[in-house]
């Protein structure tokens, strides 16, 4: 029944498409991934998989629609799915928008919710080893309107378990949550806004709302200032009551600039926070997200169970270009016990000419949680350009900390060497190396406990077909690990073989 289904979709697409491209207009993207091996210490080093991720939009006037099918082939059959994953009809003027279908909606500053998207990404677990798209969208029906003086939105939707791949059955407890949510945002001066939001929450197999509500502001103050800060709270908890058995998120911040000049102050207050069984709200981390490997894979994630903390950031631009970001950030929760992180961060950018840059970074950070002790990592990377859009990059970083408790000193590296040779096409090499225990070790071989540092190497190439295609492909072994984006993490799996991404946009 579902292929019969899935025929006719197929067929109605086919037997639409000139009209609809007459009438408005028609366009998409796709990316198409294979991949010829496996996971390190797997016996079948030659799993052969596909992962495909087809984008549809149209548009006509003020009408639009979307759908996201996506599709994963391997030998495995309970791991195999052919889904449309997202629809979604639009209608928008100039004051006014309602979805109906998958859309992706943030109240406030993410304290009650957020949903989000990272474009590109593709997500495996290691328990169900099928790859999807990774987002969390919401499904329902929203609606928002804006005016000179006030923006609201109001949505009734079902958020996404994202860790749960397309094909997990039953469905239903892919959304086992149905929230409802308005916000209220005011402007009686240009420099002034503030806002309120209510929202509130059914679980599976209760017949009862759980209630929530914020209050937030963002105020222009004289001489370069601004100050904003959002409380969220549950209803049947005390109001600006602070205390441990309240359910509550305070944020707020400060931030100036003055020409090349800038600098920001967060403070953060969470408190049996993680709301329900999806844990659809994401307040900010107020940890600073570093493009860095051997930095990013070691980004403190918040606990919204209990977790207080400040960031304070400082940058400044040259004239020449340079350019110097010092960071600061402390967090301490208290779960079970006192946990402390806290990260000192500097990095600078020098410009010797239009064709050549350095730049390099130092931090220092201690994470209890982690159980990582004087963590101290270092980076150089240059950047030497030449005509015709050729290039030459090189990164250098190195990370070494103690665990708590042990003698043990834990080392990372990181390497790697890009060629531009035109704006069409470039290669790289990348090697890592670790010595932290969890990674040396052979789990196919206890109680044997391997110690020798693990050794990762890869080849990159990209080659842009034209503005509108690209072709890259991996050989080698790649590091996995913790990957963070806009403030969201998740788990990247280390792989080993030859991996083949085509995308297309139409």
């Amino acid at each position: 029944m579902k292929s019969l289904q899935k025929i006719l979709a197929l067929t109605f697409f086919v037997l639409i498409t000139p009209w609809a491209s007459a009438v408005g207009q028609l366009y998409g993207t796709n990316t198409f991934e294979f991949q010829l091996g496996n996971l390190p210490f797997e016996e079948d080093t030659d799993l052969s998989t596909s992962y495909n991720q087809l984008n549809l939009y149209y548009d006509s006037g003020k009408f639009s629609l979307f759908g996201k099918a996506e599709q994963f082939l391997s030998p495995h059959a309970e791991r195999n799915y052919f889904q449309l994953t997202q629809k979604r009809f639009q209608y928008q003027d100039d004051n006014f928008r309602i979805r109906l279908g998958n859309f992706y909606e943030t109240i406030g500053s993410g304290l009650l919710l957020r949903s989000y998207d990272i474009p590109g990404s593709v997500f495996e677990s290691d328990f169900y080893r099928t790859r999807y798209a990774f987002f969390r969208d919401l499904e329902g029906i929203a609606f928002d309107a804006s005016l000179d003086w006030v923006e609201i939105k109001a949505l009734r939707a079902e958020p996404l378990q994202n860790d749960l791949p397309p094909n997990f059955k039953p469905d239903s407890l892919r959304r086992p949550d149905l929230l409802e949510a308005f916000q209220a945002n005011f402007f009686p001066t240009e420099n002034l806004s503030l806002g309120a939001a209510v929202m509130r929450v059914n679980t599976p197999n209760s017949s009862n709302y759980e209630e929530f509500a914020s209050l937030m502001t963002n105020i222009q103050l004289p001489a370069n200032f601004q100050l904003f800060g959002e409380y969220a709270f549950s209803t049947e908890s005390d109001l600006f009551s602070f205390k441990n058995n309240q359910s509550y998120a305070l944020y707020s911040g400060l931030n100036y600039f003055k020409g090349s000049f800038g600098v920001s102050l967060e403070y953060k207050n969470y408190n049996n926070f993680r709301l329900e069984s999806s844990g659809f709200n994401d307040p900010p981390s107020l940890i600073k997200e570093h493009t860095y490997p051997v930095l990013n894979r070691s980004t403190h994630v918040p606990n919204t169970s209990s977790e207080k903390g400040v960031q304070a950031e400082a940058f400044y631009s040259f004239e020449d270009g340079h350019s110097l970001v010092a960071n600061y950030a402390y967090t301490v929760n208290n779960v079970f016990n006192k946990k402390e992180y806290r990260e000192y961060f500097l990095e600078g950018l020098y410009k010797f000419s239009d064709k050549l840059s350095l730049k390099s970074f130092i931090d220092f950070a201690t994470d209890e949680r982690e159980g990582q002790d004087n963590r101290i990592s270092l980076g150089l990377i240059s950047d030497k350009s030449f005509g015709n859009s050729r290039n030459v990059i090189i990164d250098l970083q190195y990370q070494t900390y103690n665990e708590f408790n042990s003698s043990d000193k834990i080392e990372n590296y990181f390497a790697s060497l890009s060629f531009g040779f035109t704006s069409a096409f470039n290669i790289s090499a990348v090697f890592e190396a670790t010595t932290e225990p969890g990674l040396t070790d052979n789990p196919n071989t206890f109680p044997e406990i391997e110690t020798d540092t693990r050794t990762w190497l890869g080849f990159n190439s990209l080659y842009r077909v034209n503005t509108s295609n690209s072709v890259t492909l991996f050989v080698g072994k790649r590091r996995g690990g913790p990957a963070c984006t806009s403030g969201i993490c998740y788990e990247i799996l280390d792989f080993e073989g030859a991996e083949l991404r085509i995308t297309t946009r139409f």
